[in-house]
């Protein structure tokens, strides 16, 4: 192999690798996370700067800095302590993440049925606020309050939400029936 094949090869292969590091940490630093902010010791919402954290993830470790939080609007910019929370567990810290770990062996407080975690196939699972039985889908919950809802709410598989929903919204519309065995809510 001559050296005006070599070099660009080993060029190329160079940049496959880096390529590959810097979309990797893309991966998984996306999309939204939820921290516990070591100042106000409540859950905040961030949003990781995934652009600059790939791109220093090429030459040495990613440096992860925050876009955006939720605590921001009341306490305006700080340091970015809770960035180590993202830096140990990326994956630990994203909402959707928590959202899917929290319907895993869940069962439907309508219906009773196993509910299936959120993914991109198939109709979402959502919360119902216990109290006044508002359906909120789970990516509509904002981060910092998906601990609350996670701990308050109760589940719905995507068959009850869509019912649910369908009530909220056109309660004429709707003929309550006298609920079977095993179908009612668990008592408020």
């Amino acid at each position: 192999m001559t050296l005006q094949v070599f070099v660009p090869l080993v060029l190329a292969l160079v940049l496959i690798v880096y390529l590959g590091i810097a979309i990797r940490t893309a991966y998984r630093l996306r999309g939204k996370h939820v921290v516990i902010c070591p100042v106000t010791k409540e859950p905040a919402g961030v949003s990781v700067d995934v652009g600059h954290a790939a791109a220093t993830a090429v030459w040495e470790k990613a440096d992860v800095r925050l876009t955006q939080c939720s605590c921001w609007e009341t306490r305006g910019k700080c340091g970015q302590p809770c960035v180590c929370q993202i830096e140990a567990a990326p994956d630990g810290t994203r909402t959707k993440r928590l959202s899917a770990n929290f319907f895993k062996d869940k069962n439907c407080a309508i219906c009773h049925r196993s509910i299936d975690p959120p993914n991109a196939a198939t109709l979402q699972p959502d919360f119902m606020d216990p109290v006044t039985r508002e359906v909120l889908a789970w990516d509509e919950v904002k981060p910092e309050n998906l601990p609350k809802a996670i701990h308050d709410d109760y589940p719905l598989c995507a068959n009850c939400t869509l019912a649910e929903s369908f009530r909220q919204r056109f309660p004429d519309e709707v003929v309550d029936r006298i609920p079977r065995p095993g179908t009612s809510l668990p008592p408020q």
